[in-house]
């Protein structure tokens, strides 16, 4: 049986994500931290992890970013990712009145992207983070008056909680990576992600995007991140489509790495699988 590493616990939306897209069949391990979903997998106590890199409203996930950038020997690649919709959900104890709610507790990601509806309609509430939005609905749990929690659905009926929907106009998604050791299979429609260093001068950046443009690569993001070695040294997480095994790939990375200083490549994995609910 296929064993699945994931930001837990139980209910989460990288644990909603995992299920999507390992199903019923394999059998899942939730860690408190992303530094444990890479342990796992490295120490192979798991086949795979699933980890959030990116949210559309808030944009990266640091932790994940920088699990890469501390440890560059490690052996885990990419392997794939999920893009999943983002539901959140205001979760009470039944009964209990907004005008009455003087705590919310969630993920700080999850408050980040209620911040405009929680000012709108809880302005007397005081924000609280919490490690994940399953641990701010135990909270809720246990102090039921004046409480409230952010996360989906499903965490306030295992709870016997009520869930009321936040609603929101902007589009929310959130993209998670599939880790693993070794290399996947290249398929038709493949996406690759590299780390890259450049040396510190005028122009460097507009330097290095240039292969992709004579070979015709589109980029498709592009994240600085401090290098954590010297102070204003920057690296850069690019994601391009292609597979690193194609032609014009190959040659834009071999131009690519005569001006970097560090050029890893993180993985060539399938395109994301995106749901729609």
């Amino acid at each position: 049986m296929t064993t699945i590493a994931y930001l837990g616990p139980e209910q989460t939306n990288t644990h909603m994500a995992a299920q999507a897209r390992f199903g019923a069949r394999a059998s899942y391990l939730h860690a408190p931290t992303v530094e444990d979903v890479f342990h796992h997998v490295e120490r192979r106590r798991a086949d795979y992890g699933v980890v959030p890199i990116e949210n559309s409203l808030e944009g990266a996930v640091t932790h994940t970013l920088d699990r890469f950038i501390d440890f560059m020997d490690t052996p885990v690649t990419i392997h794939g990712e999920i893009e999943q919709p983002i539901r959140h959900q205001l979760i009470t104890a039944r009964g209990v009145k907004p005008r009455a709610i003087r705590f919310v507790f969630s993920h700080p990601q999850a408050l980040a992207q209620c911040h405009r509806w929680l000012v709108q309609h809880l302005p007397q509430a005081k924000l609280r983070e919490t490690d994940s939005t399953a641990a701010a609905v135990w909270v809720v749990r246990e102090h039921r008056k004046d409480h409230a929690a952010i996360g989906r659905a499903e965490l306030a009926e295992k709870h016997g909680l009520r869930a009321t929907p936040i609603p929101d106009h902007r589009e929310n998604k959130t993209r998670f990576l599939i880790i693993g050791l070794g290399q996947p299979a290249k398929v038709r429609k493949n996406k690759t992600s590299i780390l890259l260093s450049l040396k510190d001068r005028p122009g460097a950046l507009y330097d290095a995007l240039v292969p992709f443009k004579r070979y015709g690569i589109n980029l498709t993001k592009i994240e600085s991140r401090p290098s954590k070695r010297k102070a204003w040294e920057y690296l850069f997480f690019i994601d391009l489509e292609g597979h690193a095994a194609d032609t014009k790939v190959k040659q834009a990375l071999t131009a690519l790495r005569k001006q970097a200083t560090l050029l890893r490549l993180l993985g060539s994995y399938p395109l994301g699988m995106k749901r729609t609910g």
